[in-house]
């Protein structure tokens, strides 16, 4: 018998939801809120999916689990990444203890898990996001083969931003809609024959969906056409996720099981964007690599060369392997731009959400100097652009063990979690309402540091971050809102 059910909604936004609620179109999750417990969480920081999923496995922020992304460093003397995987999780996770105590657990699409590990006699799992789409994502072994004969053809992904999906919103919905009906037919097989203790599933079309669409839901994103004939396409996916949420709660009564909906981070626009790495340079803290005239063409000419490839792909998508290949050895490793000796700080495109940046130098007056310049931003008009920096406690960082890094997030800019009384127009230009709850005034930046090299070539932790958000009070904002539903 099944005693406990946490599903996972990745990107699941109250924006999204109570609205939808409202209109009648989720009946099964408007029946959860009114009939168990529901309220809003805060994400990680950075709140993205990678670090957020492997927090709440685990219990403890990015700070302790030393992961920020979905890449991170293969060595600490280059600059290449490697994703996420099973590693950050084996034996730090709560279903590693349950299963030491001889509870079976069964962990579904769990995103960063690959390869998966033995979870027990009477246990599984299944990789998701992240993991290659072949026979090796599942334990046992054989499970991968009769989730192939429930749903037709089990696939781990939808690759929304591949240059296939250009503009082809059609195709895309089509195929996220295919996506869930095959993740809800796993997930049916799963309970009724498995029966684990406990189950941890997690639905990633919604995270998706809102990824390629915000832009036709949010009027106030930048890019918002109210002529757009996809302006429903989140809210109708969201209707037939509804769905799939009421075939778990069926199983959940009918097993007398605990039922919990859970979200990694919360949705919103992103509307303006910080070129770290220009700003470095042009504060000499960043010194570019002289450069080979190999090295020069792929500069100057890899944008071009993307931007014709581009709709190549999107007309012939069986492409988009080789245009991938092609495009890798194109571009060169992300450290050949720059001038190690020199440099004493980088930010590799390593997060885009939150873009961290790495010291390279032990010098502290040169993170000073960093974190002085952030604090002292201004936008284009002059007027000034409020910066949050974050970095490890550094008498708390184990080294070399990178992945492992025990560390506590500590405050050390003079940024207050105030509300913002400058007109919004100040930093980050928006004429977007508040965000429920928060009186949203204006955008800010924010910035994570964490973390020095032994020298300037092994900096082996993420630095700082920079990307815009919301002021509000208390300091909560969209994409830093998840929320739960216990029933």
């Amino acid at each position: 018998m099944t005693d406990t059910i946490v599903l996972g909604l990745d990107g699941a936004t109250w924006d999204v939801i109570e609205p939808a609620i409202e209109d009648g179109r989720l009946p099964e999750l408007a029946s959860l809120v009114r009939e168990g417990r529901s309220g809003t969480l805060g994400s990680t920081f950075p709140p993205i999916t990678a670090p957020a999923w492997l927090s709440m496995a685990t219990g403890q922020n990015p700070g302790k689990t030393g992961v920020f992304y979905f890449l991170n460093r293969d060595s600490p003397d280059s600059f290449e990444f490697e994703s996420l995987g099973s590693d950050s999780f084996r034996g730090q996770s709560f279903w590693d203890v349950l299963s030491a105590r001889d509870h079976s657990v069964g962990v579904f699409n769990f995103p960063m898990l690959y390869p998966p590990y033995d979870l027990g006699t009477d246990g599984f799992m299944v990789s998701g996001l992240g993991s290659p789409e072949d026979d090796t994502i599942t334990k046992p072994d054989g499970l991968k083969s009769e989730l192939d004969d429930v749903t037709g053809g089990y696939e781990v992904k939808v690759p929304y931003a591949d240059p296939k999906y250009q503009q082809r919103p059609a195709e895309l919905e089509a195929d996220l809609h295919e996506m869930l009906e095959k993740r809800e037919a796993a997930m049916d097989y799963l309970l009724e024959e498995k029966h684990p203790d406990v189950f941890f599933g997690v639905v990633s079309v919604t995270d998706w969906v809102q990824h390629y669409f915000w832009r036709d839901h949010d009027s106030s994103h930048a890019l918002y056409d109210p002529d757009t004939t996809h302006q429903d396409a989140i809210v109708n996916l969201w209707e037939r996720v509804d769905e799939t949420i009421g075939m778990v709660a069926k199983f959940a009564i009918q097993e007398d099981a605990t039922l919990l909906l859970v979200s990694d981070h919360g949705f919103g626009p992103v509307n303006r964007t910080f070129h770290t790495n220009k700003w470095l340079e042009s504060k000499g803290f960043r010194v570019p690599a002289k450069s080979s005239p190999i090295q020069s063409l792929r500069t100057k000419y890899f944008p071009h060369l993307r931007r014709v490839a581009e709709p190549v792909v999107s007309a012939v998508p069986q492409l988009n392997g080789i245009a991938k290949s092609v495009g890798k050895s194109v571009r060169g490793s992300p450290g050949d731009a720059i001038d190690w000796e020199r440099s004493i700080a980088y930010a590799p495109e390593q997060n885009l959400t939150c873009g961290m940046l790495y010291m390279l130098s032990d010098d502290p007056d040169d993170t000073t100097r960093v974190i002085e310049g952030l604090e002292n931003l201004t936008d284009a008009t002059g007027a000034p652009v409020d910066v949050d920096v974050f970095r490890p406690n550094a008498s708390t960082v184990r080294r070399p063990n990178w992945h492992r890094i025990s560390c506590s997030q500590s405050r050390i800019s003079n940024v207050r979690p105030t509300r913002d009384t400058r007109p919004p127009s100040s930093a980050f230009p928006t004429d977007r309402p508040p965000a429920r709850g928060a009186a949203v005034t204006g955008w800010r930046a924010s910035t994570w540091l964490q973390g020095t090299a032994s020298n300037r070539v092994r900096a082996t932790t993420p630095a700082c971050s920079i990307s815009p958000r919301r002021c509000c009070t208390p300091q909560v904002h969209r994409f830093r809102k998840s929320w739960t539903v216990t029933h």
